[in-house]
């Protein structure tokens, strides 16, 4: 079998010199918009697969992906940047605010009791009006946090940084699900303040697998020990931009 990318005469389903499978088909409008959906945003490769690991088993599907089973898993931070994406939009099309938009309103109204105007810095803007990638900028700093509060077991700020994408994807889906529930019921705090609960539970149980050879309330001791950090942290970094 001649391989139509590189030329290269092999056998089986793929080219061993370029690795293209020797199925191409004529480009049609059909395979035309699974190619696209695949290059943009991933879903051939396990996004539903991820999210599905995500809901039953959370900590040990992280795991499992850190330790090298990760042929079907969605990367990282595709998974999160999708699925903060699609909250964004869902607040964006039920005229509801993010979480992170409700923070910046609270920083910036106590800021101006203290004399300061945050509310017009064009940096406070921006992080507001993209989600994503406001969300993507967090994560180094909440990971930072969680490598400290859970030092000497074994994991590099890197793969915090893993830990702390998938998680963060996940929670997106409790975000975007409420914010539903909250326009439909009208009572959009109150279904706020339940995804965050959720949220927070669910890290607790993402963490608490990954960890499974810890003891369970220590394990909660250093995720709040990481909350507490990743505050003041953020406050610092916050403080130094505005």
């Amino acid at each position: 079998m001649e391989c139509k990318n590189c030329g290269n005469n092999f056998e089986g389903k793929f080219c061993n010199q370029c690795g293209q499978s020797i199925r191409v088909d004529k480009l049609t409008f059909r395979n035309f918009l699974e190619e696209l959906s695949d290059s943009i945003f991933q879903v051939n490769h396990g996004l539903f697969y991820t999210i599905k690991c995500m809901f039953l088993s959370p900590g040990h599907s992280i795991r499992a992906f850190l330790d090298g089973q990760r042929k079907g898993h969605f990367k990282p931070i595709a998974f999160v940047l999708t699925l903060s994406t699609v909250y964004f939009l869902v607040s964006q099309f039920s005229d509801s605010a993010t979480l992170i938009d409700d923070f910046f309103s609270g920083y910036s109204d106590g800021g101006k009791e203290r004399g300061f105007t945050t509310k017009e810095s064009p940096i406070i803007t921006w992080l507001s009006d993209n989600y994503a990638y406001t969300t993507l900028l967090l994560i180094p700093i909440f990971s930072l946090a969680s490598y400290i509060s859970f030092l000497g077991l074994d994991r590099n700020y890197l793969e915090h940084i893993v830990i702390n994408a998938f998680i963060t994807g996940q929670q997106a889906i409790f975000y975007s699900f409420f914010t539903v529930v909250g326009v439909l019921s009208k009572h959009e705090d109150i279904s706020a303040l339940i995804a965050v609960t959720i949220s927070i539970v669910f890290n607790c149980w993402a963490f608490i697998q990954f960890y499974n050879g810890e003891k369970k309330g220590w394990v909660i001791l250093r995720l709040f020990l990481t909350y507490f950090l990743f505050y003041i942290l953020f406050l610092i970094a916050l403080l130094l931009v505005t």
